[in-house]
């Protein structure tokens, strides 16, 4: 049985190849184990019960495979997780995880990780008339957002249970975006963004914190309402930090700072409404969103990344995503974004501002607070996506705790090597 399994695998990874399908890096398959265990996998539900975890090492395959079984009050699991590392974490790419009924012993599905982060996955359920005849369908999760349901397979569900993931692959490549989700990260992609971040982090215990702050084009910290110098306690606010991030891509290249007065122009034709614009003095409603976007088309403009137009540089078509004029997107979607815009768009970072409700009488949805975001992969593979608002360090987890509910607008910025974050110590800025 064990030669039955290399010669499957090895057909469907030809026919996969023939049709132009590779699952990358980020896929390894296990097909090999789960034919020789075809039997358990169908077995009646004690002796999958008490069958002992094993380690079997692959022939067409550099890492091993965990067999195991683990049960809940109604259900039970039977796991072939792949080695990653040193250890055989559940989360691991390609690992499978199938699900049966505790008392009926009836599938209920199968969970397959298509990427090593929790919440990248697809369900795959059997056909309510039955695993063996029926016709399956699949769910499709990327860090936790469901992009695809019901897809329909088009093949049993026992049938896939023994199969190569990249079979799912060929059957549901019409409907499923694999050539994104599945793309080869090349880590060097990435480097710039990474290289970015580094000084980032390194400056930060440097940066001195002060309301309306920012710092003007000669480099003199200032308030950015009324442009006044700074004396007492200089620093920036959430908005100055973000200057002062695309600061350090702008003045290599220009020989300057950012004008304050160009970021805050405000197009009033692109955004707002007659109601907003009553308010347009008095509680500036779409500041942050008018900072993020001129900052974004003013870098745009120097590297030839994008049009000029005040909205060219802004995250509004994304397939699984609905994008909400003048507002972005939900901030729980965020993870999700950031993912598939560094799958997509890799060497990019994102300015983002925070669109809720505010004030009252009346209450205006307002761009209340910008952040600076960084998808990107380490040169390991994993993802991660570093948050700095406001002279700190964060993350996606503290930016939802405290704006759960609220969106997000997203302009994108292409990520350089001549990144040279300005120095501050102290008046003047050098």
């Amino acid at each position: 049985m064990r030669n039955i399994g290399i010669i499957f695998f090895a057909f469907f990874g030809a026919l996969a190849a023939a049709d132009g399908i590779s699952p990358g890096p980020d896929i390894r398959e296990n097909v090999e184990v789960r034919q020789l265990k075809r039997d358990l996998i169908t077995a009646p539900t004690w002796e999958v019960l008490s069958t002992p975890r094993e380690v079997i090492r692959q022939r067409g395959e550099e890492h091993r495979v965990a067999v195991e079984v683990q049960r809940t009050a109604d259900f039970f699991y039977l796991l072939f997780l792949n080695e990653e590392g040193s250890g055989f974490p559940l989360v691991s790419r390609g690992s499978w995880i199938v699900k049966r009924d505790l008392r009926t012993g009836a599938f209920v599905q199968a969970k397959i990780f298509h990427r090593r982060e929790e919440g990248s996955f697809v369900r795959v359920f059997p056909d309510p008339r039955g695993p063996v005849s029926g016709r399956s369908r699949m769910d499709v999760y990327l860090f936790g957002k469901r992009l695809h349901k019901d897809v329909p397979v088009g093949r049993s569900f026992v049938d896939l249970l023994t199969g190569p993931f990249v079979d799912i692959v060929r059957l549901t490549r019409g409907t499923v975006d694999w050539d994104t989700l599945l793309a080869p990260v090349d880590p060097e992609a990435y480097g710039d963004s990474r290289r970015m971040v580094a000084a980032v982090r390194k400056a930060l215990p440097g940066l001195p914190d002060a309301e309306d702050g920012a710092m003007d084009e000669n480099g003199r910290l200032v308030f950015i309402e009324s442009l006044r110098s700074q004396e007492k306690l200089p620093g920036f606010n959430c908005s100055g930090f973000a200057k002062w991030v695309a600061d350090g891509l702008y003045r290599p290249r220009t020989g300057r700072y950012l004008s304050l007065e160009a970021l805050k122009k405000k197009p009033l034709e692109a955004r707002g409404s007659f109601i907003s614009r009553r308010f347009e003095e008095e509680r500036d409603p779409f500041f942050g969103l008018d900072w993020t976007r001129n900052i974004a088309v003013a870098l745009a403009g120097l590297d030839g990344s994008g049009g000029s137009g005040i909205e060219s540089q802004d995250v509004r078509r994304l397939p699984h995503w609905k994008y909400k004029e003048d507002m972005g997107y939900p901030v729980a979607e965020l993870p999700s974004i950031l993912y598939y815009l560094a799958l997509s768009e890799p060497g990019y970072f994102y300015l983002a501002s925070i669109n809720r409700e505010f004030g009252r009488e009346p209450v205006l949805r307002q761009h209340v607070h910008v952040a600076v975001l960084f998808p990107h992969f380490r040169e390991d593979g994993t993802f991660a996506a570093p948050v700095f608002e406001r002279n700190v360090e964060t993350g996606l987890e503290s930016l939802h705790a405290r704006y759960a509910g609220d969106f997000v607008h997203l302009v994108r910025v292409r990520s350089g090597p001549d990144f040279a974050p300005p120095r501050f110590n102290g008046p003047p800025l050098e």
